[in-house]
């Protein structure tokens, strides 16, 4: 178990804090340890309960520790990231050092009942990104994040986990055994969530929570397959526009041959065609199967025809971002 005394008084301060504390408000109102530190010490209630969390804390045997954003640990956070965005407390399971190299991990996301086509082109491209030693972000939900994760460790990679729950009520309860081999692979299992959301509109909202540490956490986010709007719009739009927003690399796995007409494609095309995502394109000396970089040049109607509308998987793997980058 590893926890420093900051994070551990940070827990306690949230823990016993009778308000809701906005991650904009906790970052405008301490902008610094010692500033967090000195207030602390006009709050008695709130060192009291640190004293009774320091002496319980080793009996949890559901986490490996605990960072905050006072670390020297906790993940790069690009300045230009806005506050209401910034986490400032992580709980986690496995190796957090995974979070010091964001240019090392690729998200991959999507919806959840991908056919057996669709996962095989995930497959190939997790395959791919591992080979390149990229680690692979999702966010353990059923259909394409599972995928993501298994295709990952059976390639012999390493991937992060990204939770919209605490580290001991894993969802979905069906993928608590991945959670297991997870850590046991040398990946990372991370949450901001310490308890059960209370009620039904907070567990939806931590949903789309997750999905922007997924785009956070990644300096690029593919996305595999996802319907939209009526068709069933799945939380991969929360994690793709975020990744724009935050300026990292978005791409869609999409080949206008075969996915025009696809419904759980729908969400691929209109963020190309939206200019919000690339292309993601490979060649048969990327892997065996040349599917995606055939005809490239007419999807969308022609749409992609320009080399800054597509990025193959070797650029991809090259990419990197200085703003991600531990000074």
């Amino acid at each position: 178990m590893y926890i420093s005394s900051t994070a551990l008084k940070l827990w306690a301060y949230h823990y016993g804090s009778k308000t809701r504390i906005s991650r904009e408000r906790f970052h405008t109102q301490f902008k610094d340890e010692n500033t967090f530190l000195r207030a602390l010490e006009e709050m008695p209630n709130i060192m009291r309960l640190y004293h009774t969390m320091s002496m319980e804390i080793y009996e949890l045997d559901w986490m490996d520790g605990a960072i905050c954003c006072f670390d020297d640990e906790f993940p790069v956070i690009p300045q230009h990231i806005p506050l209401r965005d910034k986490p400032y407390l992580l709980f986690y399971k496995g190796d957090i050092s995974l979070l010091d190299e964001i240019n090392q991990n690729v998200a991959v996301i999507g919806y959840t009942t991908p056919t057996e086509d669709i996962k095989e082109r995930e497959r190939n491209i997790v395959q791919y990104l591992v080979q390149e030693q990229q680690c692979i972000v999702s966010g353990l939900a059923k259909g394409c994040d599972g995928v993501a994760h298994a295709a990952c460790m059976e390639a012999g990679g390493k991937t992060i986990a990204i939770l919209p729950t605490p580290l001991n009520a894993i969802y979905p309860a069906a993928h608590k055994e991945m959670v297991r081999r997870i850590v046991e692979t040398g990946g990372l299992v991370i949450t901001e969530y310490y308890q059960a959301p209370r009620g039904r509109q907070e567990a939806i909202f931590r949903f789309i929570e997750r999905d922007r540490l997924q785009a956070m956490f990644a300096k690029a986010v593919v996305l595999v397959a996802s319907y939209e709007g009526r068709d069933g719009d799945s939380g991969s739009r929360y994690a793709m526009n975020k990744a724009y927003e935050y300026g990292h690399v978005t791409c869609a796995m999409y080949n206008g041959a075969i996915d025009k007409d696809k419904k759980e494609m729908k969400l691929n095309r209109t963020l190309l065609m939206m200019g919000k995502a690339r292309q993601l394109t490979y060649s048969s000396k990327a892997h065996s199967k040349d599917t995606e970089r055939k005809d490239v040049n007419e999807n969308l109607e022609g749409a992609l025809d320009q080399t800054d509308k597509t990025m193959s998987i070797q650029e991809l793997v090259k990419h990197s971002d200085s703003r991600l980058e531990r000074r």
